[in-house]
């Protein structure tokens, strides 16, 4: 039998070998055409183990390479089945973060549509780890919630829930994030404790926008769950199926 020209992978000897063609079959350009090319399909056998693959042989004008400082046309063989790929460094990475951290897109039903698209957009930002574009996004997110249910004001808390005072001991009421969030308690959007950890999500979204300051993975990953929380809380569960019956 023939031999086929090059070597290809055998997939039981594990590496690329010696393969004789059993049988062929050839397609070509006419002579008289602008382009010349020929595509050839080999059944093959494997000169060590005679396992048997299929192949495919194809050149055309294109399919060159430079040898020795000199033009040589060489045809590039597919063999089937094909040879394990080899990942690289960042694959590796990629395929070990989607396993531990990669997080699908929440279906909601009535979350505003600019709302929903600012959240996949956030969620995707952080599917590709930008980490800072994630942060800032989820920070958005808490802004256009307010926007969304005109909250424009509301009073700083302390943690024990008592209400925080300035330097002239008069409660703080005032119309930035901060209070906004608390405005989202106060109207009985969301619980206290919501409210403290959505102080946490602004603070971090507010470092990685001004201070450039990178989010960890882990961080991110419990801040999202908070704000589909949030979102489910507000927009969908008032909505739940069960309270139609």
């Amino acid at each position: 039998m023939e031999e086929l020209e090059e070597r290809v992978y055998c997939s039981r000897c594990k590496g690329k070998t010696k393969h004789l063609i059993i049988t062929s079959y050839c397609e070509q350009s006419e002579g008289y055409t602008d382009f010349h090319w020929h595509d050839k399909y080999h059944i093959v056998q494997c000169a060590g183990c005679d396992n048997k693959s299929f192949v495919r042989q194809y050149g055309d004008e294109d399919t060159w390479q430079y040898v020795d400082g000199y033009r040589e046309w060489k045809d590039i063989f597919t063999v089937y089945p094909e040879e394990p790929k080899v990942e690289t460094s960042e694959e590796i990475w990629k395929r070990k973060f989607e396993q531990m951290h990669f997080i699908p897109a929440k279906i909601f039903k009535y979350v505003p549509e600019n709302l929903n698209n600012l959240y996949k957009q956030t969620i995707n930002s952080y599917n590709s780890q930008h980490n800072i574009l994630c942060a800032a996004g989820l920070r958005t997110i808490i802004e256009g919630v307010c926007n969304q249910v005109n909250i424009k004001k509301g009073y700083i808390y302390e943690k024990d829930g008592s209400k925080k005072l300035d330097k002239k001991q008069k409660e703080i009421y005032t119309d930035n994030l901060a209070g906004r969030i608390f405005g989202l308690y106060e109207n009985g959007l969301i619980i206290f404790i919501q409210a403290l950890l959505l102080q946490k999500i602004k603070n971090i979204g507010n470092s990685a926008v001004h201070d450039i300051v990178e989010p960890s993975i882990e961080t991110l990953k419990q801040t999202i769950e908070i704000i589909e929380t949030i979102l489910y809380n507000i927009y969908e569960l008032g909505k739940h199926d069960l309270l139609s019956e």
